[in-house]
């Protein structure tokens, strides 16, 4: 797990900015702080930030670069099945100096070069450059669980593992109006874009080739989408699934540092810990919860963990650990990111990081096997007929001048009920968009002063979702790749810690995405399979208790203070006016609405504002 940088120059402008490369690759020491180097040619830089997990040696240092100098290689990930590569590459002929995945990677690539990527299993950036022929491929894993933003002008191509290392060249800051809309809906930049207009990230399961004569118009290609597999009946899936999971968690535990995993004391993290302690007698869990009883779930870990017998560690947040490290959340953000939950995962890595330098993680299983309670509230509508829907319907308007927000068990429960109201009047691709917006509309279109509104974006394939299938293969598409792998990555790297995720292993994917929507999800139960795979393996409180998002009690948190970070320089009125972005009447109605009880959810609003305006501050004046 590391950080790649990089710069290909188009004339003789870009060629001078190459210069700048290696101070622009200290921005990024945090994702890796065990080595750090660059290696120059004439039109391209790569440099490369180490966190050393295989083969720790100096021999496995990057860049990585031929004797001969024609190939050069950086590379952020792991790549699982390097043994069985390495063991075809040696009855090939090919020598190596190395025990690195690194250098399996490098000779794979010199060999074959984007054929190569087909038989790669694991989670990967990276950038190989071919002098001879002038040619640089760039890459990015099938579910985008690494990271690669690419900037573009007139001069010069940028890639880096993060967008703030970008800005260590001169480059446009013109913002992206469509994206930053979709910020101020999603909490997120999904689906490729940034906050830049030049700057977008390379979609998963893709790879762009930059060679001498296409730098205006890079080739970019998909190399991957699941392969629809044969269904067998319930059982015989159940056991296919049970037998591809074991092995993506055995495969994920090999490291020659510290490794654990993280237990939430929900249902995915506790089947990868089980899993996990198969293998590993002495494995550590950890798990982070909160004073605060409603947001609270620490005390299911601690019960999974004294069934499989893990040594555990709990980490329980306050008030005042979100005012001591709220500063150094902010500063750890390279691009606007405002899902709440970030701010968990900050803490938790930073503590994790102290006792180890890799974790595996239960994520992707919600996106996979219908784990959200959109899923549930999805699958309701579908099947409900008249009559329940307009009982539900009057219901709801009882409540509708009700307070709703995520802060409390009734508001909570009210914000679910107009949610799912308003979801019988629209179609299902409107709904499945507004079921993914934290923000809504009409708060979005006040806010900015260019509203420009890209609703649901054609890159979500998923035509007139005609089956649940549809509705998860869209969130692995735009939830599970714009926002819950950008949060571990970002959160997890900013303390140097790797994240695993064997339920996004490709062939699991493949398996799980062939299987009926009924197999997921039914009238008693979501994640049907996986719950009955596993049932026997876990605590009956774990296996048949209800979804829980994993949030912060951030209105709790931020209640004491919020005066004080609203009247920070940034929501001023001649900032605001400076800046151009907000409509300085709405952010003035804002403050004054703070102590509203009818506030709500906008506090997902001024969250992200938050975020945002730290980051304009940092980067962008």
């Amino acid at each position: 797990m590391c950080g790649i940088l990089g710069i290909w120059a188009g004339n003789n402008a870009g060629r001078a900015e190459i210069a700048k490369l290696p101070e622009a690759l200290k921005a990024q020491n945090h994702r890796g702080p065990d080595h750090s180097d660059y290696k120059l040619y004439s039109r391209l830089g790569m440099g490369h930030n180490r966190l050393a997990v295989i083969d720790t040696t100096e021999g496995a240092n990057q860049p990585f670069v031929s004797e001969d100098e024609r190939y050069c290689l950086v590379f952020n990930g792991e790549i699982y099945n390097y043994q069985e590569l390495k063991s075809q590459l040696l009855a090939e002929g090919v020598s190596f100096k190395t025990q690195s995945d690194t250098e399996v990677l490098f000779h794979l690539l010199a060999r074959e070069g984007k054929e190569a990527l087909s038989k790669l299993n694991g989670f990967f950036a990276f950038a190989f450059y071919d002098q001879k022929r002038d040619e640089l491929l760039l890459a990015r894993d099938r579910m985008g669980i690494k990271p690669l933003q690419i900037y573009q002008d007139q001069d010069k191509i940028i890639f880096a593992s993060e967008l703030k290392t970008i800005f260590g060249f001169e480059v446009d800051k013109t913002l992206n109006d469509s994206a930053l809309n979709q910020y101020f809906s999603l909490t997120y930049f999904p689906l490729g874009n940034t906050v830049l207009s030049n700057c977008k990230e390379l979609t998963p399961g893709s790879y762009m080739l930059i060679k001498d004569g296409n730098f205006n118009h890079p080739i970019q290609q998909v190399y991957w989408e699941p392969n629809q597999q044969k269904v067998s009946d319930y059982e015989e899936s159940k056991k296919r699934l049970n037998e591809l999971l074991n092995q993506s968690v055995e495969k994920r535990l090999v490291s020659d540092v510290p490794i654990g995993s993280f237990l939430s004391g929900g249902l995915d993290s506790s089947i990868i810990a089980t899993l996990a302690k198969d293998h590993k007698s002495d494995l550590e869990t950890y798990s982070i919860g909160f004073e605060s009883q409603f947001f609270d779930e620490s005390s299911y870990a601690e019960e999974v963990a004294k069934k499989i017998g893990s040594k555990h560690y709990a980490f329980r947040l306050n008030q005042q650990d979100f005012k001591d490290n709220f500063d150094e959340f902010l500063d750890s953000l390279s691009e606007p990111f405002a899902d709440s939950s970030a701010f968990a995962m900050f803490l938790l890595a930073k503590k994790t990081s102290q006792r180890l330098t890799v974790c595996l993680s239960g994520d992707g299983a919600d996106e996979l096997f219908a784990g959200y309670r959109k899923h549930r509230a999805e699958y309701e509508i579908r099947s409900m007929n008249g009559l329940k829907k307009w009982m539900i319907k009057a219901g709801a308007g009882l409540f509708r001048i009700a307070p709703s927000s995520r802060s409390d068990k009734f508001g909570d429960f009210n914000r679910k009920l107009q949610k799912f109201r308003d979801g019988l009047r629209m179609d299902p691709a409107l709904r499945y968009w507004e079921w993914c917006c934290f923000i809504e509309e009409e708060d979005r279109q006040n806010l900015l002063v260019n509203p420009v509104y890209q609703g649901l974006n054609p890159f979500l394939h998923a035509g007139e979702f005609y089956d649940l299938n549809d509705v998860l293969e869209a969130d692995q598409r735009l939830v599970l790749a714009g926002d819950m792998l950008k949060k571990v990555d970002l959160m997890s790297m900013a303390s140097a810690l790797e994240v695993r995720t064997p339920f996004l292993d490709h062939e699991l994917v493949e398996f799980v995405n062939s299987l009926p929507a009924s197999y997921k999800i039914n009238k008693s139960s979501t994640k049907r399979i996986l719950r009955d795979t596993f049932a026997n393996r876990l605590p009956h409180s774990v296996v048949h208790r209800s979804k829980k998002g994993f949030e912060i009690p951030i209105k709790e948190w931020l209640n004491d203070e919020i005066e004080l970070q609203l009247s920070r320089h940034w929501f001023s009125e001649a900032y605001i006016k400076d800046q151009g972005i907000f409509n300085p009447l709405f952010i003035k109605e804002l403050k004054l609405a703070w102590n509203n009880p009818r506030f709500g959810d906008k506090i997902y609003l001024v969250w992200a504002l938050l975020v945002f305006q730290s980051w304009w501050d940092k980067q962008m004046k």
